[in-house]
């Protein structure tokens, strides 16, 4: 299986067209804070004096989770690119099982996935370090909210991509998909902007809640000047709309809650790969 494992990475890296596809969406969201989505944040908020360093980690929490989610996706590609052109028939004459040849491809993206979060997750750093001196704690939660939040969309995206028989369907969910999730995960638009329905949307989608811990674990250092000099109503009024915390139903939601929620998820999912491939 490592073999299998080292060629999928292989070919993917030399696919440069995958590579680009596979961070498009994080392309499109730093391209937008640029031109326009900083200024609407800033409008929103009042004033302090750690107001760029808010947004910039504001939208990087973002950009991390995104890349959990659009990275393995991308990685998928050769997997619908081996189901098109037969060589996963090809593998399968040999002495692997279908079994370890999904697995395979499982692994792969996982990789994929942490790859590039950890390039992101390098240059955001050095950025905030270089241009606003906020260095962040490398906690085990951090760890383990980005490998909770890459396994959970490889898992999600194996699903749906083992169902596709053509690069053209794939091609169309990779659109379809780093289109909506900057919408969907409340980073296009602010969470508390939206109409009631479509929050408890965004609040249900598994994204949201791993960028919601992000921002919990990365904005620290900037949340708590702006608590000071907030009442907690107001605090908690702003930290909804701009999708620091969640509520349903006027309720505020716990980053417990968020913890929980992607665990079952990934467990539900996790299930399901495995209920899949039993044979």
């Amino acid at each position: 299986m490592i073999t299998l494992i080292n060629r999928h990475i292989k070919l993917f890296f030399k696919d440069k067209a995958s590579v680009f596809f596979s961070l498009l969406s994080v392309f499109i969201i730093i391209a937008l804070y640029l031109l326009f989505l900083s200024e609407n944040i800033i409008a929103n908020l009042p004033e302090f004096t750690d107001q760029s360093e808010f947004i910039f980690l504001w939208m990087f929490a973002g950009i991390i989770a995104v890349t959990t989610a659009t990275a393995t996706l991308g990685a998928f590609g050769k997997f619908i690119e081996d189901k098109v052109s037969m060589k996963s028939e090809d593998f399968l004459i040999t002495k692997i099982t279908p079994r370890k040849l999904a697995y395979s491809y499982i692994i792969y993206s996982v990789i994929i996935g942490l790859i590039f979060t950890v390039l992101l997750f390098t240059f955001g750093y050095s950025y905030t370090f270089i241009k606003f001196d906020i260095t962040f704690k490398f906690t085990f939660s951090l760890l383990a909210i980005v490998l909770l939040s890459t396994l959970m969309h490889t898992l999600l995206f194996y699903l749906i991509t083992s169902s596709l028989k053509t690069m053209s369907a794939f091609s169309g969910l990779s659109t379809i998909v780093g289109t909506l999730i900057g919408f969907l995960a409340g980073i296009y638009i602010p969470i508390g902007l939206l109409p009631s329905y479509l929050q408890k949307i965004i609040t249900l989608f598994p994204t949201t809640q791993a960028i919601v811990l992000l921002k919990d674990l990365l904005m620290k250092d900037v949340l708590e000047p702006l608590q000071s000099i907030m009442s907690n109503e107001a605090y908690n009024e702003l930290a909804f709309m701009l999708g620091i915390k969640l509520q349903w139903n006027d309720q505020l939601l716990s980053n417990k809650f968020s913890w929980a929620y992607l665990v079952i998820v990934t467990i539900v999912l996790l299930g399901l790969v495995l209920v899949k491939n039993r044979k």
